[in-house]
């Protein structure tokens, strides 16, 4: 079994962006289910995802994120954030946890985000990543930020923008390897009432560039069907979600042709 784990951890080096170092990780399930889009769109995880989508919650509301990469333990990912809104804007907390003990990230961020008039946000986070590899390689500690915006083109139309680590940080003091630059612009569509259309192209400035879609669908009250994809690496996602009074409760997985599935959970709960 321990050969096999290892084996399929070496497959997801090559095929994957699982093991880039200090990567953008999209949180949440609902945006993991509609294909990780999440630039355009505003909920409890916009604290992970965009930070610009703070602005638009006038909720204290705190969130736990689970999602298991592949199967595997050792690549598995735990998230926790928290939105609070005041009087002038809305603070974010998120702090997320990646890897096992050879090797993990710590990604912990303070966020804040603007309205500016009824049609526009911005929000900008500063970050906190500690780096610590096994035997004698030790742990690296980085600061860096990312800054996003979201505009209400209409009443049903987003468009979001969002950079992360604008101005390259190196990984290390000497050498050339640093956190990637990572810009995303992307489109959330209320098609109609019951249902939502998301599309969103991200870049950095070395991997290929990656295409995403997802729709959801509000069958009934108080369950959600969602569904997407995404290229370089292709997966297809999907997962439904279910509002509990003051639980948003989302289960969702992507799907590797390869390496199969990654199932994902989140729980929100809304304080007021």
């Amino acid at each position: 079994m321990k050969l096999r784990g290892g084996i399929v951890v070496i497959i997801s080096i090559f095929f994957t962006k699982s093991f880039a170092t200090g990567d953008l990780t999209i949180t949440g399930g609902r945006s993991a289910s509609m294909g990780y889009t999440s630039v355009a769109t505003a909920d409890a995880w916009s604290g992970f995802n965009n930070q610009a989508g703070l602005s638009w919650s006038r909720k204290f509301i705190v969130g736990i994120y689970l999602e298991n990469k592949f199967l595997i333990k050792e690549i598995s990912l735990k998230a926790i954030g928290a939105v609070m809104p005041i009087k002038r804007g809305t603070w974010g907390l998120s702090f997320s946890h990646f890897g096992y003990s050879q090797y993990n990230e710590i990604k912990a961020g303070l966020a804040y985000s603007m309205l500016f008039g009824k049609k526009f946000s911005a929000g900008l986070q500063f970050d906190y990543l500690r780096m610590k590899q096994g035997a004698d390689y030790g742990s690296r500690n980085i600061v860096t930020f990312e800054i996003g915006f979201q505009f209400r083109i209409t009443g049903r139309l987003n468009l979001g923008v969002h950079i992360y680590n604008p101005f390259p940080v190196k990984v290390f003091e000497t050498g050339k390897e640093t956190l990637p630059v990572i810009f995303r612009l992307g489109f959330a569509w209320q098609l109609s009432n019951s249902v939502l259309g998301s599309v969103e192209f991200e870049k950095d400035l070395i991997m290929k560039p990656i295409y995403k879609a997802g729709l959801e669908y509000h069958f009934v009250k108080p369950v959600y069907f969602r569904f997407g994809f995404l290229t370089n690496p292709s997966q297809f996602t999907f997962g439904l979600g279910v509002e509990l009074g003051k639980f948003n409760f989302d289960l969702a997985s992507s799907y590797h042709p390869v390496l199969g599935y990654s199932p994902q959970a989140s729980l929100i709960y809304f304080f007021n």
